[in-house]
């Protein structure tokens, strides 16, 4: 079905997730080389999850985010904008949200955060509400209200409540500061 992810592939970073983390260098190439030929059949579906996970490798694993991992991200949400992929367009914009987060721009972080909680919400995915809940929870603490950060924080713990996992189970997505 157009827009719809196939069961359990939120597990879309598979061989490169664990490079990067393991030989960041190596996981940054192989999701290259695998961007390559995803463009070479014309998968832009493949490509997004691609250029996600580079921005997220970018980002939280070199010092290459404002020259390729904001672009990257970015790339991922016109992809999916654009092939209506709005069960995967919540990833590159918690991603976005944040670099922006990272970088001390809350105005362009609540933006992608609250976008990205629209699509999680629609879809009821834990491993997409618990980062939403979390990223804006700690946006409200920076920004000085705290009775909205624990509204967001205890609806971080009651995804997980109802998921019957631990926090760390969906840390799917590290967080990039």
């Amino acid at each position: 079905m157009p827009g719809k992810r196939s069961p359990g592939s939120l597990s879309w970073g598979g061989i490169n997730n664990t490079y990067f983390w393991v030989d960041p260098q190596r996981g940054i190439e192989t999701c290259l080389r695998g961007l390559e030929t995803a463009r070479k059949v014309g998968d832009l579906g493949f490509q997004s999850r691609l250029y996600a996970n580079l921005a997220v490798a970018y980002c939280a694993l070199t010092d290459r985010c404002e020259a390729e991992g904001i672009e990257a991200a970015q790339t991922a949400i016109d992809l999916d904008r654009r092939l209506g992929l709005v069960d995967h367009l919540a990833v590159p914009l918690i991603v976005l949200g944040q670099i922006h987060q990272c970088h001390g721009e809350r105005r362009q972080a609540f933006a992608m955060y609250e976008e990205a909680l629209a699509l999680a919400e629609a879809v009821g995915e834990p491993q997409l509400l618990f980062p939403c809940y979390d990223g804006l929870a700690t946006l409200y603490l920076d920004a000085g209200d705290p009775a909205k950060a624990e509204l967001y924080l205890t609806k971080a713990q009651d995804t997980c409540a109802r998921a019957g996992v631990e926090p760390d189970a969906l840390m799917v997505l590290p967080f990039l500061c």
